[in-house]
């Protein structure tokens, strides 16, 4: 489960956030349709650690209880995967039994997100701008992911089966 998309999911379908986000931080995250411009969000986030608390201070609530939801829908599940740069950051840890840190270069993620078509000067605003912390004492398996995307699923799938 892709934590981002959760938060696109949330943005999409809650007016009361979207009224919220353009009290916070204007129209010119919005198109002229209403619609919320997400790269206009991010150059405003990720350039401003204060503008960045105060969208982390508004979703990370939001994020956790529709994790939650998620979690108690797929109960019957083996195992479910949360992607989540923000894992610690929004206690998601605490939902977790393992965690699985996946750790690359600076320059892997620039070509990941290359992949995801940002452009250069999102992908170095994204680096720099999301302050990601991490608690190493909490992670429980470590993969160090400068090789193929193959590569890293059979890292994965063998942590998997030792779980």
């Amino acid at each position: 489960m892709d934590v981002d998309k959760v938060a696109k999911n949330i943005y999409s379908k809650n007016p009361v956030i979207l009224n919220e986000l353009r009290k916070i931080f204007g129209d010119g995250v919005f198109n002229s349709d209403g619609d919320l411009i997400y790269k206009s969000l991010a150059e405003k986030v990720f350039s401003s650690k204060t503008e960045l608390e105060k969208l982390n201070k508004l979703m990370f609530p939001l994020i956790g209880s529709e994790l939650k939801n998620i979690l108690n829908e797929n109960r019957d599940k083996n195992y479910i995967i949360i992607e989540a740069a923000i894992l610690f950051d929004c206690k998601l840890d605490l939902m977790c039994d393992y965690i699985i840190l996946v750790d690359t270069s600076d320059e892997r993620r620039e070509i990941f997100l290359k992949n995801k078509n940002f452009l250069d000067d999102d992908i170095e605003l994204r680096i720099e701008g999301q302050h990601i912390k991490i608690n190493r004492k909490k992670v429980n398996f470590i993969i160090n992911n400068n090789n193929s995307k193959e590569s890293l699923l059979k890292k994965v799938e063998k942590i998997l089966k030792n779980i």
